[in-house]
């Protein structure tokens, strides 16, 4: 039982038992008789009168004491507790004539007593309990998530459900040139460049549902699946980052305007398992997750410094929004510490919305990349350079340009051994 339910059975209690009291020792009598005068004069009775049930009576009161104190508590829009209350006072005075006119004497005095009592007690412990609840949470969650999803998280009055280990998406953002932007510009410069950067891009995130877990010059980092559970996290990261990447572009020139810094920014995100919670003391508490999903993710964002591409996604990532995102495949990547390899893709676009030009040269890029980890290069330089989109820059194909024809030149033993493509990611 939680405290909710707790206040309501205390609730329903402190107000059956005085009107109880009063019942049995005729507090009501009077008001009964005069509903049955009432009733006497202004409708038509059956032959045999009125007849009083006092276990009715009784299971009416008690009945409204417990779910009025229940509505109290639980509704957090005062309008509509209002409207609950008034609403079943009509519907008690229409219940007292409909039993009239079928010979029952029902007294609704008793019951609206019950009824606005126990209201305007869950009301009032309700409004302490859900302020104080808002209060916590909002020295939480305020400025990492929009306002609707705090409005939700604050509805659901359950916080042991973000304690838990789970499956979430994270998106890393990173100005990957941060050190050489930090050098040749004044320090207060440097600090408003900064501030820019992580303005722009956190708001951007948390209006698009994201949840806003780490913030600072050099990187913000937010998750989507928590706090809040989303059974398509990954599909929604997607979907956002296809968005930030046109973002990030007037985010960068605008940068190149005010500073004359060019700035370079990457996007990388990962899907996995992490242990979610409330992790810190005192005034540094704050609702995070742990696990190599927030490290990959950091990890990935880095590469893109490499290979000059714009949003990375993980494979397992890859294989939950497949069907929702137009990709091409970069290098098979192993973790720090880790044995297992797992392929990387580059995000182009939402699926179906890539130019045909776009996909031929996605496709051969594709190509390019199977034929150069068979050993098969100089087919890959072909479909490489079928790849190529006149008077357009693309990074990541000038590197693997680059990578076939460094092997070709320094072939050794065969071709498959020359061309193994995987790469040891490194802590970031």
């Amino acid at each position: 039982m939680n405290r909710n339910q707790a206040a309501t059975m205390l609730i329903g209690v402190l107000v059956c038992i005085p009107l109880l009291a009063m019942y049995h020792f005729g507090w009501f009598k009077t008001t009964t008789d005069w509903f049955a005068t009432l009733y006497a004069r202004g409708l038509v009775l059956p032959v045999g009168g009125l007849r009083q049930l006092t276990w009715l009576q009784y299971a009416f009161y008690t009945l409204m004491a417990f779910v009025s104190a229940w509505v109290g508590i639980e509704m957090s829009s005062q309008w509509r507790r209002l409207a609950f209350l008034l609403g079943v006072t009509f519907l008690t005075f229409t219940l007292s004539c409909v039993l009239a006119l079928n010979g029952v004497l029902f007294e609704p005095v008793s019951g609206l007593l019950a009824l606005w009592f126990a209201g305007i007690a869950g009301i009032a412990v309700g409004g302490t309990m859900n302020g104080y609840r808002r209060h916590i949470m909002r020295g939480l969650f305020v400025g990492r998530l929009s306002g609707r999803q705090f409005e939700e998280l604050v509805d659901q009055d359950n916080p042991k459900k973000m304690t838990e280990r789970r499956e979430i998406t994270v998106l890393t953002c990173r100005l990957l040139n941060h050190a050489e932007l930090s050098t040749g510009i004044e320090a207060p410069q440097f600090e408003e460049l900064g501030t820019h950067f992580q303005r722009s891009v956190s708001e951007f995130l948390i209006t698009r549902g994201a949840y806003l877990d780490d913030c600072d010059a050099r990187q913000i980092r937010v998750f989507f699946g928590f706090p809040l559970s989303d059974e398509h996290h990954a599909l929604h990261a997607v979907q956002v980052a296809a968005i930030l990447r046109n973002h990030l572009g007037v985010v960068a020139r605008e940068i190149e305007h005010r500073f004359g810094k060019k700035a370079q920014i990457g996007v990388a995100f990962s899907t996995g398992p992490a242990v979610c919670g409330l992790f810190g003391t005192d005034h540094f508490q704050s609702f995070s997750a742990v696990g190599d999903v927030i490290d990959f993710s950091s990890q990935l964002c880095a590469l893109n410094a490499e290979y000059g591409s714009k949003v990375l996604l993980s494979a397992r990532t890859y294989a939950l929004v497949k069907d929702a995102a137009e990709v091409r495949p970069m290098e098979m990547v192993s973790a720090p510490g880790s044995s297992q390899v797992s392929e990387v893709y580059e995000l182009l676009a939402e699926k179906g919305t890539l130019p045909e030009q776009d996909t031929r040269a996605r496709d051969a890029f594709w190509q390019g990349v199977v034929q150069y980890r068979k050993g098969e290069l100089k087919q890959a330089q072909e479909s490489f350079k079928s790849a190529t989109i006149e008077d357009r820059e693309d990074a990541p194909l000038k590197y693997f340009k680059e990578r076939v024809e460094m092997a070709l030149k320094g072939r050794g033993a065969s071709d498959k051994e020359a061309s193994k493509h995987a790469r040891k990611l490194t802590s970031v």
